[in-house]
């Protein structure tokens, strides 16, 4: 180890935000007073060596959540130009698909946002956990009768 890596080891790290921006409360990401997009947050946590449990399911949902939303617009859009000309019959069909394609992205984007939130936290937190493991032990009563439940 060079002193180099001794210090760059021991300097804070600075805290990310996360935000909500637009109409449709877009999450941004805020570093250093730097807005970040999805994919600029993938990047930075990737390039992090402290980071790396948390890339592989933020890099999937991100690639599925773009991939299904870009396909959405693909599908959609092609319908709706050509129902512009005059002697067109466009195939509605492959705007329903992409539809479909559109609420089918909203689930990855939601799984991105949850992932994206505990990294942050494992971040902000100098890397150390954030949450502490407590399992709770519930009392339940179901069709089966009376028993102890226990959540982790």
């Amino acid at each position: 180890m060079t002193i180099g890596e001794v210090r760059a080891q021991s300097v804070s790290v600075e805290p990310i935000e996360i935000l909500e921006k637009g109409l449709f409360k877009k999450k941004v990401y805020k570093k250093c007073g730097i807005e970040m997009e999805p994919i600029q947050l993938f990047k930075l946590f990737r390039d992090d060596p402290g980071m790396q449990d948390y890339v592989k399911p933020l890099g999937k949902n991100l690639l599925m959540s773009t991939l299904l939303t870009a396909t959405a617009g693909v599908l959609v859009g092609y319908p709706v130009v050509d129902s512009f000309s005059k002697d067109s019959d466009p195939n509605w069909t492959l705007a329903y698909i992409g539809a479909g394609c559109a609420l089918l992205s909203i689930p990855f984007t939601k799984w991105f946002d949850k992932n994206a939130k505990e990294a942050i936290d494992y971040h902000n937190a100098g890397y150390q956990s954030a949450t502490s493991y407590r399992p709770q032990l519930n009392v339940q009563f179901n069709g089966y009768g009376l028993g102890l439940a226990m959540r982790f």
